[in-house]
């Protein structure tokens, strides 16, 4: 049976990243990841796997204000990739604190439960922040 890929349901898979970013639980991002998922961060070393991103997720500061502005989305099948940037606040109010910018690539996959996670992030830190 062939999938057929639907724009929407990354729309919808971006939502559930954004609200798990901000969530309370320091940690329930990196369900939106897949089990052998690598993310690439400007200020880090590339995390392979999600036992080292629940690691990296425990030591992160929490985050406020997530936003994801997809640029351009392609897909075929089970696979689809966001090129866009992000925008957050390292920190929640009221103190808050510095916000971060930058462009993105996101590759997601659809899988066997039917759920879209993200296999690939490559983020670098967008021109106006250089």
């Amino acid at each position: 049976m062939q999938v057929i890929f639907d724009d929407a349901e990354i729309r919808a898979a971006e939502r559930r990243l954004v609200e798990a970013l901000e969530s309370p639980d320091a940690t329930a991002w990196v369900y939106e990841y897949t089990q052998d998922a690598t993310f690439v961060h400007p200020s880090a070393p590339a995390i392979q796997g999600r036992e080292a991103l629940l690691q990296f997720a425990r030591s992160m500061a929490p985050l406020s204000s997530v936003v994801i502005t997809p640029i351009r989305t392609e897909g075929q099948g089970t696979l689809a990739y966001v090129y866009g940037r992000g925008t957050w606040v390292n920190g929640r109010p009221p103190a808050g604190g510095s916000q971060s910018r930058v462009r993105l690539v996101i590759v997601w996959r659809k899988e066997g439960d039917g759920k879209w996670r993200i296999a690939l992030e490559i983020m670098t830190a967008d021109a106006a922040d250089v």
